[in-house]
């Protein structure tokens, strides 16, 4: 049984994920490490390993997070996977992920032997994924301190760093847009060059919310642009780590969970399809190398 890929929406750090990844892995020794890289039907090769990776092996899992597993050996194993899979295979399972049927430049294949039979699978494709392995001293960290909302805290932090909600204000969204005057707003707030790491369908859904198109131009955003995109992005994140939104997604453990979410998941199966707030017909604009969706009714390009 594998995961299929389909926590919407992708949220910083895959937050209800996160809630499970600790409980499968924290205590257990690493006994294996594997690593392949791949293209579905061909292969293209840009490495064998990842630095450090082998160096996991015998180290005993002091925490794990959604996006890092750190062990007592100071090894931080760091991985965002945007549009990849995950799986803790139970002793016993097949130790198998679908590998990626998209015309991607890479993908990588990532297995932890663990020492009780189980195993954690990571499948990582496309432009926005991550992994590295990172010495890290032990000396310097209390794992006792941390919360659930400080997902890498041994790392450099960006500006705003959006799943800590104390740590998410105002003024430092202020701060980072005032930096980036030409920018659309939507590479400012979610793509790899933005603070947010929330996906550009989710990020597009807070846009829609704020009423603010997505290829405005941060320096044409007034005010109370920025005022309704932050308040926008922390309820939302804020109602995900409570658990008031869930939505429809396979579990780390393979379970099915329900959905109890009304955001639109705005990708292209929204093209065309009638906007929540007014009814116009969705549309579509090219912008950060791809396209953005948009309500042509509620949220118009500032000049």
């Amino acid at each position: 049984m594998s995961l299929e890929p389909n926590y919407l929406p992708n949220l910083p750090h895959d937050i209800m994920r996160s809630r499970a990844v600790g409980l499968a892995l924290t205590g257990k020794t690493i006994t294996g490490a594997t690593w392949t890289k791949y293209l579905e039907g061909s292969y293209s090769w840009h490495g064998e390993t990842i630095a450090g990776l082998e160096d996991t092996v015998g180290g005993k899992i002091m925490f794990a997070d959604a996006s890092f597993i750190l062990t007592d050996n100071g090894k931080l194993i760091f991985y965002a996977i945007p549009g990849g899979d995950v799986r803790y295979y139970r002793k016993g399972d097949s130790v198998i992920l679908p590998k990626t049927k998209k015309a991607v430049s890479h993908a990588y294949h990532m297995v932890l032997s663990l020492d009780d039979g189980c195993h954690f699978g990571l499948n990582l494709y496309g432009w926005g994924t991550t992994f590295k392995v990172h010495d890290v001293d032990l000396q310097q960290i209390d794992t006792q301190q941390q919360r659930p909302t400080l997902r890498y805290p041994f790392l450099p932090r960006a500006p705003i760093d959006v799943p800590d909600p104390d740590d998410f204000t105002l003024e430092k969204l202020q701060d980072w847009l005032a930096d980036k005057p030409g920018m659309n707003v939507i590479e400012a707030c979610a793509t790899c060059k933005g603070a947010f790491g929330i996906t550009n369908p989710v990020m597009n859904y807070i846009l829609l919310l704020s009423k603010v198109h997505p290829r405005t131009k941060v320096r044409a955003l007034c005010a109370s642009d920025i005022q309704a995109i932050y308040e926008n992005t922390k309820i939302l994140i804020g109602e995900y780590q409570s658990g008031v939104r869930v939505c429809n997604h396979t579990d780390l453990f393979g379970r099915q969970v329900a959905a109890q979410n009304d955001v639109l998941w705005m990708t292209g199966s929204t093209l065309g399809s009638p906007c929540p707030l007014c009814g116009t017909v969705i549309n579509a604009t090219p912008a950060a190398g791809t396209k953005m969706y948009f309500c042509p009714s509620c949220q118009v390009v500032k000049k």
